[in-house]
């Protein structure tokens, strides 16, 4: 038994510290997991903020207007021919995407309403959309945004449901 005891005790040190070193890599472990828990909603939460690029308040939105305009089929027909004109089509496409949003689905990060897409035009958003405050009048932003929100909602009479009838 005397030969074996220089063994035991050498053995007994060794689970010692393993078993200081596992509780201590389980501690370590426990520290790399993320400390919040991912949302069950895939769906993007919308930011409905007013937003003022460059400074000063953002202008009011008149709702009333803008309800009028989306269902007009000769101001959506101007929103689309100012949609061309202020090179919306270089990030946007014809509403399909590219370096910015597709517009053509149900998907709206800032929110799909006329009053939402017309801020987001006259005000900007992060990460590339400009403002056009100051280059387009109330009267041509709702407009644009008659045509924009006409892209994936449809109105009848427009070239847009002629397009997708066909």
């Amino acid at each position: 038994m005397k030969r074996f005891l220089p063994y035991l005790s050498f053995a007994l040190l060794y689970a010692l510290l393993a078993g200081i070193l596992l509780v201590g890599y389980e501690s370590r472990a426990a520290d790399d997991k993320p400390a919040y828990k991912q949302p069950t909603n895939p769906e993007p939460q919308v930011s409905l903020v007013p937003l003022a690029p460059g400074g000063g308040e953002p202008i009011a939105q008149t709702s009333a207007e803008g309800r009028k305009l989306q269902e007009d089929p000769a101001a959506i027909e101007k929103g689309k021919a100012l949609y061309s004109a202020m090179n919306c089509v270089g990030c946007h496409a014809n509403g399909g995407g590219g370096m910015g949003p597709a517009l053509m689905d149900n998907i709206w990060i800032y929110g799909g309403s006329i009053e939402n897409i017309a801020a987001s035009i006259r005000e900007g958003r992060p990460n590339g959309m400009p403002s056009f405050r100051g280059f387009l009048p109330d009267e041509q932003v709702w407009e644009v945004a008659a045509f924009v929100r006409s892209l994936s909602v449809p109105v009848p009479g427009t070239a847009s449901d002629t397009k997708q009838a066909k």
